[in-house]
């Protein structure tokens, strides 16, 4: 199914559909993009289903959506209830808007979404400006709900050849007490993507 079409059908029942995350930024770059994720405004994930029957779900601790090998995932806010990588309350809902779903993510250029209908790109924290200036900065102090975000900051410094901003620096410095409540199989998956690229990212 075409994703405009798919945007439409959401749009007759009061929702919005964008694309987000690395898919905006790549495309920004001119980079090849390799996975397209998308977010659902306006309408629950109860509606979703009804729309799209042969929708694929997957997801323990909210739903995922896939139709035609295309992830698509309800607005949602995460609320931090322990230590951890997974140690988060989800609420979605209609009424959660893309602002502040871009809001619970990680950097900033991960945080810009894109209209499929109107094209209009959505970027309330100035990741296209963050990458225009080559820096990789957290959105939000809610950077530090989650420890994972320090393998992904290097990561992406490794491979894109970005700087890590001074506050965000901080951020991963504060979150070194739970680095080792992440999974081996986690930490693993990060590093493999780091090791091809040339750049060494000093954490600590």
């Amino acid at each position: 199914m075409d994703i405009k079409e798919i945007a439409n059908k959401i749009k007759q029942e009061g929702g919005r559909l964008y694309l987000v995350g690395g898919a905006v930024r790549d495309n920004i770059l001119k980079k090849q993009i390799y996975d397209e994720d998308y977010c659902v405004t306006g309408i629950t994930g109860e509606k979703f289903k009804k729309i799209f029957p042969e929708a694929y779900i997957r997801g323990k601790s909210f739903e995922v959506f896939d139709i035609d090998g295309k992830e698509f995932a309800i607005a949602r806010r995460e609320i931090k209830i322990g230590k951890g990588h997974k140690s988060f309350e989800i609420e979605t809902g209609s009424e959660i808007t893309i602002e502040e779903d871009l809001k619970r993510r990680d950097i900033t250029i991960n945080s810009i979404a894109q209209d499929i209908l109107t094209e209009e790109i959505i970027d309330p924290f100035k990741g296209i400006e963050d990458i225009e200036n080559k820096l990789i900065k957290a959105t939000s102090s809610k950077f530090k709900e989650d420890p994972l975000r320090v393998y992904r900051v290097a990561r992406f410094a490794a491979q894109l050849n970005f700087e890590v901003e001074k506050t965000t620096i901080q951020y991963m410095r504060e979150l070194k007490t739970e680095l080792k409540t992440l999974s081996a199989e986690r930490v693993f998956q990060e590093l493999r993507k780091a090791i091809t690229t040339r750049k060494t990212v000093y954490i600590f």
